[in-house]
């Protein structure tokens, strides 16, 4: 890879971790997948974080504690670890993190109280983060999917996360600490 080439980092798993990252690649980012563990030690800047990509619906009076803590602490904790092996590796300034998460929280789906903390938590630690990574030039924001975005997992579902997070990674860009909602309108904040 030359210096100057513009590095982007996939964190998630699935079909639509995978159409992101062809999106990305194909506005001319270097682009490599991760699950928990970040490649290499070069400067990135983009990354794009996938954690919740399947919404399931259970009856929270009789969810099972490790089913409690696989949807609702787990990607909590893996946003969480993200962010700390990633802090240092950011490109500064002009560095962008993009979180793509359910908009459950904010519409309030019956069913879903466990992935409902986790994604409402990583929403509001990422506003944290933007806080106090933003001296540094960089950004943080999420991006808000319904529920079928999120199984459809299709081609414009990845462009539309593609776009939002490639036009974030460059200096010109101030936005930091949004919720943007690209849920074909369904949640209104």
């Amino acid at each position: 890879m030359s210096g100057d080439e513009r590095r982007a980092i996939v964190a998630g798993e699935g079909p639509l971790a995978d159409a992101v990252a062809a999106a990305i690649a194909k506005v001319g980012f270097a682009v490599e997948q991760a699950g928990r563990d970040l490649p290499g030690t070069a400067a990135v800047d983009l990354v794009v974080a996938l954690p919740i990509t399947d919404i399931r619906t259970d009856d929270f009076a009789t969810l099972a504690e490790d089913a409690w803590i696989n949807l609702a602490e787990r990607p909590m904790d893996e946003v969480r670890h993200l962010l700390a092996t990633l802090s240092p590796r950011m490109r500064e300034p002009g560095g962008a993190l993009l979180i793509a998460l359910p908009n459950i929280g904010m519409l309030g789906v019956a069913g879903t109280a466990a992935q409902t903390m986790a994604a409402e938590g990583i929403r509001t630690l990422a506003k944290a983060v933007a806080k106090a990574w933003r001296p540094r030039g960089l950004r943080v924001n999420c991006a808000m999917l319904s529920a079928a975005q999120l199984e459809a997992a299709d081609a414009d579902v990845a462009r539309a996360i593609a776009g939002i997070a490639t036009a974030s990674a460059g200096a010109d860009f101030a936005a930091t600490g949004n919720s943007i909602l690209i849920d074909g309108e369904q949640t209104s904040v």
